[in-house]
């Protein structure tokens, strides 16, 4: 991959750790305070623990975007390993102040231009963005060509799922359906997909398996696609391997790839969690 071009995330990208390794991706972590005991989220493959602590706390995590002056650490680390041109892809902005504070880091680099992007989404959302980007990267793109493709697969990259419980998000306040739609949901299996940087209710089912249907009969009408993972916070593994069968016809590769979302991601879908995420394909 060309050493001058370097991609920054952030903790919520939920990007695989092999992956983040293999592509050289930079992740800014995240602060996330369970009770009195603060964590930085980054990169990790153990998830465990925060969700046995999740089921038996009534109080709600909270997550903190880092300060900018931490992001321009980040950036002047990367200039000093070489970079010229930073490709910053964040959450978005909706939801979370981290692409604000990362364009006010972005403004004090020296040595290197700093281009930072509101994906818009969440989770592989945005993993799906940082890793087309390090393809293009290590096939010798352009940054012209680079930028045109971050706003193709910013357009067409979706995230849906089921919730075990609407609980979480209603904890969470961060979606205005939840609370109002509290009385009602309960019982049965809401269905999301976060659409233009926010999470939007597209159904109610009473099942899981109607759930996974849903999904399934959604991707197919999605399908061709570009990329494709099945999304799991700490899900019934017969669950998870369920879906990623069923849904095994739309992948572009073999199979889905699979991934179990961080803590941030998790802590507002809550424990039994399953989606997808997803880039559908087209003309660039």
């Amino acid at each position: 991959m060309d050493g001058h071009i370097r991609i920054v995330t952030d903790g919520v990208a939920d990007i695989p750790a092999h992956l983040v390794e293999q592509f050289n991706i930079k992740v800014v972590p995240i602060y996330l305070l369970m009770g009195q005991t603060s964590h930085l989220v980054g990169v990790s493959s153990d998830y465990g623990w925060f969700y046995r602590e999740l089921l038996a706390s009534d109080v709600m995590p909270k997550t903190a975007a880092p300060a900018p002056a931490e992001f321009l650490q980040v950036y002047q680390a990367l200039v000093a390993e070489g970079a010229r041109d930073i490709i910053g892809l964040f959450a978005s902005s909706k939801v979370s102040s981290l692409y604000n504070h990362a364009q006010l880091a972005a403004q004090q680099v020296t040595g290197a231009t700093a281009h930072i992007f509101d994906t818009g989404q969440v989770s592989m959302g945005i993993g799906w963005v940082a890793l087309m980007v390090a393809e293009a990267i290590a096939r010798g793109a352009s940054l012209a060509e680079i930028k045109a493709l971050i706003t193709y697969v910013c357009v067409r990259s979706s995230v849906l799922g089921m919730l075990d419980s609407p609980e979480y998000l209603r904890r969470s306040g961060r979606v205005s359906w939840a609370a109002a739609k509290l009385v009602s949901l309960l019982q049965i299996k809401p269905m999301i997909a976060f659409v233009a940087g926010e999470a939007k209710l597209i159904g109610r089912v009473r099942t899981h398996q109607r759930a996974l249907q849903h999904m399934v009969d959604t991707v197919m009408t999605m399908a061709p696609l570009h990329k494709l993972a099945v999304l799991h916070a700490h899900a019934d593994p017969a669950v998870v391997t369920r879906l990623s069968e069923a849904l095994a016809p739309y992948a572009p590769d073999p199979s889905p790839l699979v991934v179990e979302v961080g803590l941030i991601f998790g802590a507002h879908v809550g424990p039994g969690a399953v989606g997808v995420a997803l880039v559908r394909a087209g003309e660039l």
